[in-house]
């Protein structure tokens, strides 16, 4: 959720609105009319509009039938961070040889926020269209293979983001606690991967593994994601180990190891 005080008081005020008007657009998906967007933003129906159309002169937004909605430029910045980003291209290489390997797509992904974003993706022999991230979606932390990132999040920040979840159910229609949550990733914790079945998607099996730096930090996460039904227990065992294998990999690479 967006700070609406921290964005007030911030020294460059004009810049935080309009980066959060991109944000809204964004997340809500389709065209929006100013009053909606002043409503979202908390910002006067005047304040939004001046920054719209700052936002359509750069390309960032565009009009159609009065309604706003993100706008062209926004392809090329995204399309420039996926090709120029080091860590996405350094990691490539070891996807590649982990999707012909298990069969499988394979993701990378890193937190923003309070939620995860994949940032490069490798499909298998048996791609998934509706169940693997696709490039740039946004996914929370809570559920899948969002949990190996929660798992290395500071205590404060992860009660933060716990705090206005409640009814939250799992694909398979069973209840998400936070108990079994936080038991979850205690688990993750000792075991180094994290497994998820039927949660965010039904008749979906993934794995995950942190990539680390040399401090210790978790930087991003790697993925697998197949059918519940591929998902043998031999197969899960095996992926387990190259799925940690892969992050290894990439993170000495990463880092210079």
């Amino acid at each position: 959720m967006h700070d609406i005080a921290a964005r007030e008081h911030s020294t460059m005020r004009s810049l935080e609105r309009a980066l959060h008007l991109l944000t809204i657009m964004e997340n809500v998906g389709w065209p929006m009319t100013v009053t909606e967007i002043g409503r979202d933003s908390q910002l006067s129906k005047a304040t939004a509009l001046r920054l719209l159309s700052v936002l359509e002169k750069y390309g960032l937004a565009e009009k159609r039938q009065g309604r706003y909605r993100l706008g062209i430029a926004v392809l090329p910045l995204a399309h420039s961070y996926v090709l120029r980003n080091e860590l996405g291209q350094t990691a490539l290489p070891v996807m590649q040889e982990l999707a012909q390997a298990s069969g499988e797509t394979v993701s990378l992904f890193v937190r923003l926020g309070f939620q995860r974003v994949s940032i490069q993706r490798v499909e298998g022999d048996h791609p998934l269209q509706h169940t693997s991230p696709s490039i740039g979606q946004r996914l929370p932390l809570h559920l899948g293979l969002g949990k190996v990132l929660a798992a290395a999040m500071p205590e404060e920040e992860l009660q933060k983001m716990l705090t206005p979840l409640d009814e939250v159910y799992f694909a398979n229609g069973t209840r998400w606690t936070r108990k079994a949550f936080l038991a979850d990733l205690n688990r993750i914790r000792r075991q180094g991967y994290c497994i998820s079945r039927n949660e965010r998607v039904m008749g979906a099996t993934s794995l995950a593994a942190p990539i680390v730096d040399r401090d210790g930090a978790t930087i991003a996460g790697i993925g697998i994601v197949s059918s519940t039904e591929r998902m043998t227990p031999k197969k899960l065992e095996r992926f387990s180990i190259e799925i940690r294998g892969a992050a290894k990999v990439i993170a000495g690479r990463y880092c210079g190891d």
